[in-house]
């Protein structure tokens, strides 16, 4: 995600004064609103779109140092050898630049950036998730993979008995047929770190082409299915997490980078910032922030006004977003919270809470 070098989110002069009977009351009856001309700040959403062209091209490219005693994983396959990659996840450079060919070619944030080294969750990842994420992405964007090249140069072990293997796992993991990807292998001729054993590198090209809509020759299983089904009944292919967790993942990964950049404001000038002027105003002023921009939405969406519950959903995202950061929340607990509630009844959640609820109610009146 790109952002500018200081965030300015626009807001509106108070609708509100204060949170509470004001809301509801604004809320329930009419509301005509005519905001100024302004220069906005490009929403989240217009930050990682891209262009609707029908071909986009990506090329992606990742090294390790092969060092003794650690697993050399390649497209989702162990190797045997001596000495494996030495990185921050399991260092599988064949997923990696697929991965990177892929983000590329939508013009997002690199894998570095969207996965980095400094978050412990990634600490020993398997890297089908980071592609699985990436595939995701890409389907989110309206495209979907032509075809992909990928080149290993690895002087040790030989890879020609694992080309057909590591081709299916990849293949399995973005739903893909056989004949949209290749793979060649080649040495470095004894030459520089590759050549000396010392390294592993890889290259991916990708032709990514846009989804036809409403095409009556496109196959039935739409290709989210194809992603979570194909990789699960390949043999020794990589390990089957879900779409669901590389969707997450990328959650995680984008909301993260904005934290980033928000905990970097905390210390400006409050004067040419506008999160630091609310980190020094306080928890008060973010959680009334939050409410109006919540209400905006609200309000948009009542007088059916999608393009402005885009704007003002992605300033109550930032709004949010300060807030967790001034508790201490990390944008990882969001994710994981909502991916642990994946797949259960809304409703039996509900429930539960409820249910809790009234037993910690029970208990204070005991306590007291």
């Amino acid at each position: 995600m790109f952002l500018a070098p200081t965030i300015h989110f626009t807001h509106r002069k108070h609708r509100i004064g204060t949170l509470g009977n004001r809301v509801v009351a604004r809320y329930h009856r009419p509301c005509t609103n005519v905001p100024k001309p302004r220069a906005r700040v490009p929403s989240l959403q217009r930050r990682l779109s891209v262009q609707a062209s029908a071909l986009r091209v990506g090329h992606g490219f990742d090294l390790h140092r092969l060092e003794p005693g650690l697993p050399l994983i390649l497209g989702g396959v162990r190797l045997e050898h001596d000495r494996g990659c030495a990185a921050h996840s399991d260092g599988d450079a064949v997923y990696h630049a697929v991965t990177d060919a892929i983000l590329g070619a939508l013009a997002l944030p690199d894998i570095g950036q969207l996965f980095p080294d400094t978050d412990p969750q990634w600490k020993g990842a398997t890297s089908d998730v980071f592609l699985r994420a990436a595939g995701a992405m890409m389907l989110q964007q309206g495209y979907r993979i032509a075809n992909l090249d990928v080149t290993v140069i690895l002087e040790r072990p030989k890879l020609a008995p694992h080309k057909e293997q590591i081709r299916q796992n990849i293949a399995g993991l973005l739903g893909l047929s056989l004949e949209q990807v290749n793979l060649k292998a080649k040495t470095h001729e004894k030459v520089d770190s590759i050549g000396e054993n010392r390294s592993v590198g890889c290259h991916a090209m990708i032709l990514l082409e846009r989804q036809p809509l409403g095409n009556s020759d496109e196959p039935s299983t739409s290709a989210s299915e194809s992603f979570a089904s194909s990789a699960s009944g390949a043999p020794n292919a990589a390990s089957p997490n879900s779409l669901e967790s590389g969707v997450f993942a990328a959650l995680a990964a984008t909301l993260s980078r904005v934290h980033e950049v928000i905990e970097s404001r905390r210390s400006a000038d409050p004067e040419k910032s506008w999160t630091a002027k609310l980190f020094a105003k306080g928890r008060h002023k973010i959680a009334q922030k939050v409410g109006e921009e919540a209400l905006e939405v609200a309000l948009d969406a009542v007088q059916n006004r999608p393009d402005r519950v885009v704007e003002e959903s992605a300033d109550l995202l930032y709004h949010l977003l300060v807030l967790w950061a001034d508790l201490g929340v990390h944008p990882n607990q969001i994710a994981a919270e909502l991916e642990k509630r994946q797949g259960k009844s809304g409703l039996r959640e509900k429930q539960h809470r409820n249910e809790y609820k009234d037993t910690k109610e029970q208990h204070d009146l005991v306590q007291h």
